[in-house]
């Protein structure tokens, strides 16, 4: 069986028609969709599919039809093909398929962790803003963040996707005030259309109920399927106890993707697929790991040309 590092998007990444390819192929796939439907309060395939309703952006129907859409090619890609990932990462929300990958949780579990995320941001999140500096490198963006505010409650640098791609999080009036100061030295910097200030110490009272919850309510395990790489940590998750706090805290820390992407490539990632809809993880893989085979895996058709890609790779590592 080919390697491969399986990533699993985050929010933002959803879009009307996803999941409906898979959802009328594949009767484990619909089943799946219905149960997270019924966990969720949300219709997916009513949200989603054909040309989506006004509300798929919307916080609750976006994680849960990501994550649906995203474990469910993970089992058609198993089930259909054969094909289980050598490593996995998750991508903020994609965190949650990710456990699932490597057998750190079962599917209804991390279901329930991201439903009860969802709850305490709508309970208690504080408000606040993200927006996204292309074109700069950490090194010159830390000063322009300093200049606005030393709190990293008020204003932090989040994610950091590639190299000169970052995601700045914070209070509302600090975020537009950095972007409105390097806008002119960026290629690009615009807020993203996320209410809740994620990556930020900001949530570090949610993540402190989200990890009471993990605690009394999750079994989790330490990665078993195959290697997890965490964008909390900056690297592989060990041992059960990091899982647990990688599952309950990434939503108030940190996430340093563009390092998991360097972390898999080092230990012998040269494949990738991005499970779930849209291709922003790919994007992201091009940019970091140069080399790298990358796909875009979402449905029947997508699955099937992947196969036939690891195939390839694997014909190719043989001569």
């Amino acid at each position: 069986m080919t390697p491969f590092a399986a990533l699993f998007p985050g929010q933002l990444s959803e879009q009307a028609g996803m999941g409906e390819g898979l959802y009328r192929r594949f009767p484990y796939v619909r089943e799946l969709v219905d149960e997270v439907s019924e966990a969720s309060g949300v219709d997916l395939p009513a949200v989603f599919f054909g040309e989506g309703s006004p509300a798929l952006h919307d916080d609750r129907p976006a994680q849960a039809g990501v994550f649906a859409v995203s474990v469910g090619v993970l089992g058609a890609l198993e089930r259909e093909r054969g094909l289980v990932p050598s490593w996995a990462a998750g991508y903020s929300l994609g965190t949650y398929a990710a456990m699932v990958a490597a057998g750190c949780v079962e599917t209804r579990a991390a279901l329930s962790v991201l439903l009860r995320v969802d709850e305490l941001l709508a309970q208690r999140g504080p408000s606040g803003a993200m927006g996204v500096v292309i074109g700069m490198t950490r090194e010159a963006l830390a000063p322009w963040v300093a200049g606005v505010s030393n709190d990293p409650s008020a204003l932090s640098i989040g994610n950091e996707n590639a190299a000169q791609q970052l995601v700045v999080t914070g209070e509302e009036g600090p975020v537009e005030a950095l972007l409105a100061t390097v806008r002119p030295h960026a290629l690009r910097a615009e807020r993203l259309p996320i209410r809740w200030p994620m990556h930020s110490p900001l949530l570090g009272p949610v993540a402190d109920e989200v990890a009471r919850f993990v605690r009394d309510q999750v079994e989790v395990r330490a990665p078993s399927r195959c290697r997890l790489f965490a964008p909390m940590l900056g690297r592989a998750v060990e041992t059960a106890e990091e899982a647990a706090e990688v599952l309950a805290r990434q939503v108030s820390r940190p996430s340093g993707w563009a390092g998991v992407l360097a972390g898999m490539a080092g230990e012998g990632a040269s494949l990738f697929a991005e499970l779930g809809p849209g291709e922003v993880l790919s994007k992201m893989t091009r940019w970091t790991v140069r080399r790298a085979r990358v796909a875009a895996v979402a449905d029947p058709g997508s699955i099937e040309r992947f196969a036939g890609l690891a195939a390839d790779v694997a014909a190719q590592e043989e001569r």
